[in-house]
């Protein structure tokens, strides 16, 4: 029976997945960051599309323990006018990190056509337990 591949390609198969198998071996464990930004962006994108359970999902434990599901969206409200948000940065210390966000609206003032404005803030993000966890303010 003849081998599928010829003697010569499969040194340069074998080079082929040990590269592959490098560049999985590099990415490695998640930083605090990397974590932290994409639970930050889950979180806005859940606030955009209105889906409070989502977000809600994303608070400390415990703001969840003092507050629930209920009070949140309350508080919060179904909609926001923000239009996009972009995790911009994301620095951190030991057990507490800051989202850097651009948040771009659009003011709605009758008669007038205002163009986008994009504002900056932090958003803090907490470890607890071995997770990141959106800070809020019960």
């Amino acid at each position: 029976m003849k081998p599928l591949l010829p003697h010569l390609s499969r040194p340069l198969l074998l080079a082929a997945a040990a590269l592959a198998l490098a560049g999985c071996a590099s990415l490695g464990p998640a930083t605090p960051e990397r974590t932290v930004q994409e639970r930050a962006t889950t979180f806005w994108q859940a606030r955009l599309k209105g889906d409070l359970p989502a977000a809600y999902a994303l608070l400390t434990p415990a703001y969840r323990g003092l507050r629930s599901q209920d009070d949140y969206a309350r508080a919060n409200g179904k909609q926001v006018t923000i239009e996009k948000v972009k995790v911009t940065k994301v620095s951190c210390e030991k057990d507490k990190c800051l989202a850097t966000l651009a948040m771009t609206s659009k003011p709605m003032i009758p008669g007038m056509t205002l163009p986008e404005i994009t504002n900056y803030m932090d958003d803090t993000w907490v470890l607890d337990d071995g997770q990141w966890w959106r800070f809020q303010a019960p």
